[in-house]
């Protein structure tokens, strides 16, 4: 698994390549953690995200509630196949702001019609 990211027109686009699993947790935790405080706005680019498990599907969700409970505002864009379905078998697509595309994920994070607010 890797991760990049980028600042894309005021938020930070995190790009997630890869197998997000329990082989690979703590490698998303350490790169994850320096990342609550660089923006308040972040999309998970998932487009070359090909697999996720479980464990992988709680990480997402317990950086999502550490972002959210410091001011935070996360979408995910392009999921594929693979991880779209792990969403939607567990529901958590209903909990996360899920966009076809990185630009309309910061668009969504830049309106005042973004959750919490």
């Amino acid at each position: 698994m890797k991760i990049a990211d980028k600042e894309v027109n005021g938020a930070l686009v995190v790009s997630v390549e890869g197998r997000l699993t329990a082989a690979t947790e703590g490698l998303f935790k350490s790169e994850m953690s320096g990342l609550l405080t660089k923006s308040d706005k972040i999309v998970f680019d998932c487009s070359t995200l090909e697999y996720l498990d479980s464990t992988g599907l709680g990480l997402i969700v317990r950086f999502y509630k550490d972002f959210k409970a410091r001011g935070g505002k996360l979408a995910l864009a392009v999921l594929q196949p693979k991880p779209k379905l792990v969403f939607e078998i567990t529901r958590a697509n209903k909990i996360f702001d899920i966009f076809d595309s990185i630009d309309a994920a910061i668009e969504f994070l830049k309106s005042d019609t973004a959750e919490g607010e």
